[in-house]
């Protein structure tokens, strides 16, 4: 297998360079798909990459933006932000899913039923669309998907007689209303509309998600007739990548309760021990805050949910942990400040998660010792870590393969690929003077590539023998690019200093 794929590469780039063309001009031609190239979409990229190298049978979701974040662009003015138009031709990846198509409500109202129950009705309703996109194992015959949601409205919604009568805008309304959901990542929420948009996102995405999550149970178990809902963690998982898919607790227990009739308990039982949460960062401006009138505007049903969280969490609190009742102003979901009364989004997943965990061992302690010290005191299993990682594959063995063939011929195996342990057999290496010296040259040979390429791009020449720190980010306040410079800087002289 991998041999035929071999041939076939070499006897496509004989053809191209027939052609004039070199094979890596024709990769550049593809644009990357403008899904979040921060911190948490490489993450999620790498996680779904392990997924499918180890044959687990797991899904990503996600929006497919139509703009992505934005384009950057370095000039002698600064920065300069347009829109990353990666959908302008098409993306050969990409299959649509027409047989994949749930709706997903906004704003509306709360009845109750003769029976006691709840239900959600009214507002919009918007069309959440499945795109699947391949995500190949490394040396698998497994293949996840990665499925992203892109938001229509329905045929009905387009008022065909307010469109003949000239008031274009009015009759297009939810269409317009829908696209917006899915054009760009982190729309501004400075307004109560850009606010209202991004919660739309959130929203739309976790409803979406789990609809097809729930659907794809209940086509999977009614082979077998005896099965409850009580199963249903056993075969999911729902990991909250950050406090951005909180909404997921809610629209839970909404299903759950609304749609499939369990009563609160049992509902309660299955999404705590489905939902999992990851925290990234101790910074106060990445901890959500929502407006609770924004929230009650936009999912009333969610609310109301919430507030019985929160209600009962309380209770809680007053009848076994007494202790912490000078501390529920800080450790309950909801604030209710007068001037700004709030859902505190990390509290609520907090709360209603089985496991929470940061991504490094330092800052999973500072959550521990100091974020959320007292529901450590009241949930002390709660918490864990899991350090963040990145996939060798992409990573090392794709990006670096000069420094890849230098640790499989000191290893004398490629199975550190996959196994990762294996690199402790480096070790014994780490004073041998021919290893040392193959590991600069390939390092120097990394740093020849990228000077070429820089000189290439920007006609600035660089001595490949400089110091180099590379940070691949958007230039941004808060991601500390200045403290990143002044690191270097203080390197740089500790290095000439060492050498006096």
């Amino acid at each position: 297998m991998q041999l035929g794929i071999l041939t076939f590469k070499m006897l496509m780039v004989r053809h191209l360079n027939q052609l004039g063309h070199q094979l890596e001009d024709i990769v550049e031609q593809e644009k990357d798909a403008a899904l979040g190239n921060g911190g948490l979409g490489r993450l999620a990229s790498c996680f779904l990459d392990s997924m499918a190298t180890l044959n687990l049978p797991a899904w990503g979701y996600g929006l497919r933006y139509r703009y992505g974040l934005f384009k950057q662009r370095i000039t002698k003015e600064g920065q300069e932000e347009i829109a990353e138009d990666w959908l302008e031709k098409f993306s050969p990846w990409e299959v649509v899913r027409h047989d994949v198509v749930f709706p997903v409500r906004f704003f509306g109202h709360v009845e109750v039923n003769p029976d006691g129950s709840r239900k959600w009705v009214g507002g919009d309703t918007v069309q959440a669309l499945a795109y699947d996109v391949p995500i190949p194992g490394y040396k698998t015959k497994n293949t996840i998907s990665l499925r992203l949601w892109e938001a229509r409205a329905s045929s009905d919604d387009f008022n065909l007689f307010l469109f003949n009568d000239g008031q274009y805008e009015s009759a297009s309304q939810l269409h317009s209303g829908a696209q917006q959901i899915c054009a760009v990542l982190y729309p501004g929420d400075a307004t109560e509309n850009g606010k209202l948009l991004r919660l739309k996102q959130q929203f739309f995405l976790c409803s979406a998600s789990l609809q097809d999550i729930i659907l794809r149970f209940k086509e999977r178990k009614n082979e077998n007739r005896s099965w409850k809902w009580s199963e249903f963690p056993s075969k999911v998982a729902v990991q909250l990548n950050d406090t951005h898919p909180t909404l997921a607790i809610p629209e839970l227990m909404r299903l759950l309760m609304d749609n499939e009739g369990l009563g609160w308990d049992e509902a309660w039982d299955v999404t705590t021990r489905t939902v999992a949460y990851t925290n990234h960062t101790v910074l106060p401006e990445a901890l959500e805050k929502w407006s609770q009138s924004v929230m009650w505007k936009l999912l009333p049903r969610h609310m109301e949910i919430i507030e019985e969280i929160d209600t009962r969490f309380i209770t809680m609190i007053r009848t076994t942990r007494t202790d912490l009742e000078s501390k529920l102003p800080s450790i309950c979901i909801l604030d209710n400040n007068p001037q700004k009364p709030v859902v505190r989004m990390a509290n609520l997943c907090v709360v209603s998660s089985h496991k929470v965990n940061g991504v490094a061992q330092l800052h999973s302690d500072i959550l521990k010792a100091e974020l959320f010290a007292d529901y450590v005191s009241i949930w002390p299993k709660k918490f864990q870590n899991k350090t963040n990682g990145i996939t060798p594959r992409r990573w090392l063995r794709f990006c670096s393969p000069e420094l890849s063939d230098i640790i499989t011929k000191w290893l004398k195996t490629d199975q550190w690929v996959t196994k990762l342990d294996l690199l402790v057999g480096l070790r014994k290496f780490a004073e041998n003077a021919d290893f040392q010296a193959e590991w600069s040259s390939a390092k120097m040979a990394n740093k020849q590539r990228l000077a070429q390429y820089i000189l290439r791009e920007t006609g600035v020449s660089i001595d490949p023998n400089s110091l180099f720190d590379i940070q691949v980010k958007r230039i941004h306040e808060y991601k500390r690019q200045l403290l990143n410079i002044l690191g270097a800087i203080y390197r740089y002289k500790k290095l000439n200093y060492a050498r006096r």
